[in-house]
């Protein structure tokens, strides 16, 4: 069984879940909560977001990646924005945008590392990321 990345015109064979693997902050929405085989690339562009996420925002999104953690389900359900809004934490609109396209719940809707790649904010030329400030650490 597999599934043809539209970006790239390439079939990607699914992985057949065997027993539990990865990090609780990380596990994206399909490995979570199904039994099915799934997507590799889609799984890992997934845990890509929440790195991105946690480097632009200072924090990460959730502590456990569970179904029952409304920040996991806000954001899962396309909600990233509202949810830094939330916490007066500020990225960019573009910014925003690629991090909740990367972590999108359906695997089929997240981008692929070429849509990533092409993303406005990864193009800017203009130097427009700002770190988090030092002093705004989760842990501080």
């Amino acid at each position: 069984e597999g599934v043809t990345d539209v970006s790239s015109g390439n079939l990607r064979v699914l992985i057949k879940p065997l027993i539990p693997c990865g990090k609780p902050n990380y596990i994206s929405p399909e490995v979570l909560t199904s039994d099915e085989p799934f997507d590799g690339f889609a799984i890992d562009l997934w845990a890509t977001g929440v790195i991105l996420f946690i480097m632009l925002v200072g924090l990460p999104p959730w502590e456990f990646a569970r179904a029952e953690d409304p920040r996991y389900k806000m954001v899962a359900k396309g909600g990233l924005a509202r949810m830094l809004r939330s916490w007066n934490r500020e990225v960019s609109a573009q910014a925003a945008d690629l991090l909740q396209r990367m972590l999108m719940e359906n695997p089929r809707e997240r981008l692929s590392l070429c849509e990533v790649k092409d993303h406005p904010w990864v193009l800017d030329e203009d130097g427009g990321f700002q770190p988090p400030a030092a002093a705004e650490g989760w842990r501080g």
